[in-house]
């Protein structure tokens, strides 16, 4: 089995977050959902309150400022505005759990403070972060597959989960992330087979699977996927030295 290495997870903000697990995707890409804010909407059921309008109200304001100063790379502010946000947002999420477009508004900010947190050199905080907006990522996910920014947002923040959980030797935790991540790649590389993200995905996906069970089964289906990275010259960063580990440098 490959030794594991320093890999470092490249925030879209530019800066980089350092971890320590096998072979690392790219870091969850800046939140797609943008709007999310603007089109959170309570369950037509319930009557809110008057204080949980103005809670709702002032948690779109903040998560706009956030992507403001994220913009910026501001990134204590993006923490500072958003981060004492999430209860509200989460409870705005918690009255409709069927409700898409409120999932994206929790899934957006968990991930833009996860990013925040982790440009700023707090990497203990992203894993929690990612853990909770992964399951609300893919509600987005599967109401619009067709989405490839939601797409592979989701698919990074697994693939980095099963990296946090190998950089803690926690196995059996990384496993059903790799797994979860190859599916969704797989899927999505049926429909977009040119796309360069997915295929490094299903390498990094690969590599996590056998890495976590120790199946040499995984390590051989990468070897191909790795070839056609080579060959067409997509390789990402974080990818690279993996590459090389298993089909040799060139």
């Amino acid at each position: 089995m490959m030794k594991r290495s320093i890999s470092r997870f490249l925030l879209t903000t530019g800066l980089a977050v350092t971890c320590s697990p096998a072979f690392a995707q790219d870091a969850a890409p800046a939140a797609p959902a943008t709007d999310a804010a603007a089109q959170a909407t309570p369950a037509p059921v319930v009557a809110l309150t008057v204080e949980q309008i103005e809670a709702q109200n002032k948690a779109i304001a903040d998560f706009t400022a956030a992507q403001q100063a994220q913009a910026a790379g501001n990134h204590g502010e993006v923490i500072a505005k958003l981060e004492p946000a999430l209860p509200t947002i989460r409870e705005i999420a918690s009255r409709d759990p069927a409700n898409v477009q409120n999932a994206g508004f929790l899934a957006s900010s968990l991930t833009i403070v996860a990013n925040s947190q982790g440009a700023s050199g707090n990497i203990d905080a992203i894993a929690p972060l990612y853990k909770e907006a992964a399951p609300q990522w893919m509600k987005v996910y599967e109401a619009d597959k067709a989405n490839t920014g939601v797409r592979d947002t989701l698919v990074a923040i697994l693939v980095n989960l099963g990296n946090f959980g190998l950089s803690k030797q926690d196995k059996t935790g990384a496993q059903p992330h790799f797994e979860q991540a190859l599916a969704i790649t797989k899927e999505g590389r049926m429909t977009d087979p040119t796309s360069a993200d997915l295929a490094n995905s299903e390498f990094a996906s690969l590599i996590g699977l056998n890495q976590s069970t120790g199946e040499a089964s995984y390590l051989e289906a990468a070897k191909p996927v790795g070839a056609e990275l080579r060959e067409k010259g997509i390789v990402s960063a974080a990818n690279q030295p993996a590459v090389d580990a298993i089909l040799g440098a060139v």
